[in-house]
């Protein structure tokens, strides 16, 4: 018996529980605080609850939050600036979410507290594309500046950029120039794991003082650090194409053969960037390549049968091939100069 007379007791428990939940969510709905609203309550309406108090909170708390986007968008649209979209942006997706979390809910239910799906993807579509690229122009406005100060306002546009879409194709462009122009000394890392001569690796590295817009730190007391990896030294052997024809002028005649002479180095690997902290910005492949090429003419049989634009081509000549050496030097050179580039972008 006394089993039976906990029941009451646990019922009266669990309805006072439940009527202070409920105020609880009263004081947030009047508070205009709806999301909170929608988010705390609307999984149990989709389980089942049938509470009418709670069901009748999260209607008005859904009406009430979409109808005040809706006002706040449409004001924004008409202001005209640019401005605006990222904004216009984040209330699209308040209200996508918000109807998503309501699509669960009992038919009756639905019925009951007028719940029609929003649409809004393609406004969702046009809002962040225009977002987007609001974005992306504040942030390379404040980047190419030159001040830090401003570099340093870069990062919140950034930051916005990156919570907007991941995948956008400058996200990373951007975080790297915000990290050198806010830094104040860089290291320059070199690492590689093939085998090249020390004065190409030297060389790689060898840059002038006005070359960078900032400071190297070689002792990595640094606010960022930028490492140039290089992955893969390839030198093709020396390739002669040989390509023979024969040419004619009356009862004369010559055989004429061109000559190519071809040598290239490749020095290949990429860039990465890490902030203060060592998290990995991004990273940035490269290539530089040395190309030998010289194009000769020989011929055999009577001279006067040739045209002239073989006896022009007459006058070049076959050149001793470059060492695998120089053409590597003078890879790295390139490279020097392409990560010079790359970090003034």
């Amino acid at each position: 018996m006394k089993y039976l007379r906990l029941i009451p007791t646990l019922l009266l428990i669990a309805l006072l529980a439940s009527c202070s939940t409920t105020k609880k969510f009263e004081k947030l709905y009047y508070a205009k605080e709806y999301d909170k609203v929608i988010q705390s309550l609307a999984p149990d309406i989709c389980k089942g609850d049938k509470d009418a108090e709670r069901i009748n909170l999260v209607a008005a708390s859904y009406h009430n939050a979409n109808q005040a986007d809706h006002v706040r968008i449409q004001a924004l649209k008409a202001s005209g600036q640019p401005d605006v979209w990222p904004e216009i942006y984040q209330r699209y997706c308040s209200m996508k979410g918000r109807s998503e979390a309501l699509s669960c809910f009992p038919r009756l239910v639905k019925m009951k507290i007028n719940y029609v799906p929003l649409d809004l993807d393609d406004d969702l579509m046009v809002a962040r594309n225009k977002a987007e690229n609001f974005l992306v122009a504040k942030a390379n406005q404040l980047l190419n500046t030159g001040s830090k100060a401003d570099a340093e306002a870069a990062q919140q546009y950034i930051e916005q950029l990156a919570r907007t879409n991941r995948e956008n194709k400058n996200l990373m462009d951007l975080r790297k120039k915000q990290m050198l122009r806010t830094a104040d000394k860089v290291t320059i890392h070199f690492t590689n794991n093939v085998t090249m001569p020390k004065a190409v690796a030297e060389a790689i590295l060898d840059f002038d003082d006005k070359e960078i817009p900032f400071e190297i730190d070689i002792t990595r007391k640094t606010s960022a650090m930028v490492t140039v990896d290089v992955r893969d030294v390839t030198v093709s052997p020396i390739r002669i194409d040989e390509v023979s024809f024969k040419e004619t002028n009356g009862s004369k005649s010559v055989e004429v053969t061109d000559h190519s002479q071809n040598k290239s180095a490749t020095i290949s690997g990429v860039m990465v960037y890490r902030d203060h902290d060592g998290r990995l910005i991004g990273s940035v492949p490269f290539e530089a390549k040395s190309t030998f090429k010289n194009d000769y003419t020989t011929i055999k049989g009577n001279h006067e049968a040739c045209s002239a634009e073989t006896l022009n081509r007459l006058n070049s000549k076959p050149v001793p091939v470059p060492t695998d050496e120089s053409l590597l030097l003078d890879a790295a050179k390139k490279l020097n100069d392409l990560i010079a580039a790359e970090l003034k972008k």
